[in-house]
């Protein structure tokens, strides 16, 4: 029996049985009740699948899910993180640091060639799983959903916490999270993903400078694969499992481009970008309360006896 087959029933039962409100679930916020459904075990094991396995099982679980009930802010929640479980660096695709499609390769004569790559798939089912349930304002829902009740400035440093790691798909992870949300500069957010993924395209082409815009060949699928290792910090893929060694002799074939003590230092540049957006936010948000706070009232001269 699948994941799907056994979400189906106890949606039906949810539905039929009255709640009670002597039992543990029942004294569970609706918010508690939508992660509980997310983590549930009827989740399968995303580990093992493809990306394209990943998201027919994530369409397969949507259809089955009694949303009956739910706020728009508990049913976007559920689906997010339902994706978020799938693809764990999310927003390095949906920010394009990894999984990059269209202008963004290139075939023969250098051409701009379209390719339709996992970010539009994923992109794509969102999309059908919002609409199915009539989800709009994404950008509201998605900060209600995750940072309730908090300041711009409490919510810029809880994304920056959300996010660990320090690898480049945490960090555009982070990016993301706050362009998602509105906060900060967004032209700087913009501007600080598009330079990570020239830089990440630049080392697996082995160029000595970078393009604009920062394109891969189409015919290449060792350069996507180089791309996402050094985002995710992981190891390259190799027809016959995991190949370290491959990694490490692409970094010393192009050391003068890309050695490790650059990469970190690019990193270093992208996590100074994050930290000087969130203080940003938060300075700005003090300096609005201090403005906005009244006045003490100026006490009445005293004239000398």
């Amino acid at each position: 029996m699948t994941s799907a087959q056994r979400t189906a029933p106890a949606a039906e039962a949810k539905k039929s049985a009255a709640p009670r409100t002597d039992t543990f679930q029942s004294v569970l916020t609706r918010e508690e009740r939508a992660e509980q459904a997310a983590r549930t075990p009827d989740l399968p094991n995303f580990s093992k699948m493809t990306d394209k396995q990943k998201l027919s099982a994530l369409a397969t679980l949507h259809d089955a899910t009694d949303y009956s009930g739910m706020t728009d802010v508990e049913k976007y929640k559920l689906m997010n993180d339902r994706f978020e479980a799938a693809f764990p660096d999310l927003g390095a695709y949906e920010s394009g640091l990894i999984g990059r499609d269209s202008a963004h390769y290139f075939g023969t004569g250098n051409m701009p060639r379209p390719v339709t790559g996992t970010a539009t798939f994923i992109q794509r089912e969102r999309e059908r799983q919002w609409n199915s349930q009539g989800l709009r304002d994404i950008s509201r829902l998605h900060r209600e959903a995750y940072y309730p009740g908090m300041t711009d400035g409490e919510a810029a440093k809880a994304i920056a916490r959300r996010y660990p790691g320090g690898n480049y798909a945490a960090q555009a992870c982070t990016l993301q999270e706050l362009k998602r949300c509105g906060l900060g500069d967004q032209e700087k957010i913009q501007k600080t993903l598009t330079f990570m993924r020239a830089k990440l395209v630049q080392f697996a082409r082995k160029a000595r400078a970078l393009t604009d815009p920062p394109i891969l060949e189409t015919d290449n699928a060792t350069q996507e694969k180089m791309v996402y290792a050094m985002a995710t910090g992981t190891s390259i893929q190799t027809g016959g499992g995991t190949d370290w060694g491959a990694l490490k002799r692409r970094l010393e074939e192009s050391q003068d481009d890309w050695d490790q003590k650059l990469a970190g230092g690019c990193s270093q540049y992208v996590q100074g970008v994050i930290d000087s957006l969130v203080d940003e936010i938060v300075k700005g948000e003090r300096q609005d309360a201090a403005e906005e706070a009244p006045k003490a009232p100026e006490e009445p001269a005293v004239s000398a006896p």
